[in-house]
């Protein structure tokens, strides 16, 4: 049967489970109930029908105590699991850099088998698929993987990837390089839905100068330029406004410590084909607004 708690969720009870079937019917026949008998119960195409009505029997018939020692073995397991959730539960503030990133470095101080306790565990949080065991001592050889390289080992349709000390739990990603939008500007403002769940634009046309919590106030596009946002680019060579010389836009996103998938899923503002922005990172210096006049506010809420 299932009770509703307080904060609304469903909870399942099962006040019988140790009571066994020559209870029941003993108990209703001396209160002379009356019941529907389910004719499925009798159907051993079922596994748990099967064990009831041809195994268990058997087994306790050899040994009468059977089922008492099964019941007694399941507390001490539900037990230990208890531990295991505890025991993961304490490895995961240590090691829990935010909600889904883990501190490599903090991961290395454990055993296999606490490592593999705590991913499982971590997994679970986030509700993934559980690793098989090839799948965590991979994972965990990868930790030792050299600095440059960026390990990937994909659990169910997650992937835990490592990134400059970081282990990241990401989602798999759709394709989005061939994916761009043309802008009309015509509008005080305007939406822009990206794809692949990365969020939305909101693009909008102001006078005064404000860069609070938005990026940079981005000079108007001239009357006749089309202002397009792609993901995809041909690795230019630009000048950000933080920076005093320019350097290929890959160093740039590389020194910006953003990790290498995440590089790829960056809408990008170009007038024509000229670079302007790499929206929530950075404006080009030639584009970023030094007056109060007419600009572009990019806010990006993923």
């Amino acid at each position: 049967m299932t009770s509703e708690t307080k904060q609304g969720k469903d909870v399942l009870l099962r006040p019988l489970l140790n009571i066994t079937r020559a209870q029941i019917l003993d108990y209703a026949q001396q209160l002379q109930l009356s019941w529907v008998e389910d004719e499925s119960n009798t159907d051993i195409c079922f596994d748990r029908n099967f064990l009831r009505n041809d195994i268990i029997p058997l087994l306790t018939n050899r040994w009468p105590s059977i089922v008492n020692t099964i019941n007694r073995s399941s507390d001490h397991c539900r037990e230990g699991q208890l531990l295991l959730e505890e025991l993961a539960a304490d490895d995961l503030k240590f090691c829990q850099k935010d909600g889904k990133n883990l501190s490599v470095g903090c991961l290395k101080q454990l055993s296999q088998s606490r490592f593999n306790n705590l991913i499982r565990y971590f997994l679970a949080q986030h509700q993934c698929l559980m690793p098989s065991t090839e799948q965590l001592v991979q994972l965990y050889l990868q930790l030792n993987a050299a600095d440059d390289k960026t390990p990937v080992v994909k659990v169910g349709d997650n992937y835990l990837r490592r990134y400059k000390g970081v282990l990241y739990l990401t989602p798999q990603f759709g394709d989005v390089s061939d994916w761009q939008v043309e802008l009309d500007l015509s509008d005080d403002e305007s939406f822009i839905e990206l794809p692949d769940d990365l969020g939305k634009l909101n693009i909008v046309k102001v006078v005064l100068y404000n860069d609070q919590k938005t990026t940079q106030g981005i000079i108007l596009p001239g009357k006749m330029q089309k202002v397009t946002l792609r993901f995809s680019h041909n690795n230019p060579s630009c000048l950000p406004d933080y920076r005093n010389h320019s350097r290929s836009l890959k160093k740039v996103l590389q020194e910006l410590n953003i990790p290498t998938w995440q590089r790829k899923r960056i809408p990008f503002l170009y007038y024509d084909d000229e670079l302007v922005a790499a929206i929530g990172f950075f404006v080009c210096q030639a584009y970023v607004l030094q007056e109060s006049e007419p600009s572009l506010h990019i806010t990006w809420a993923s």
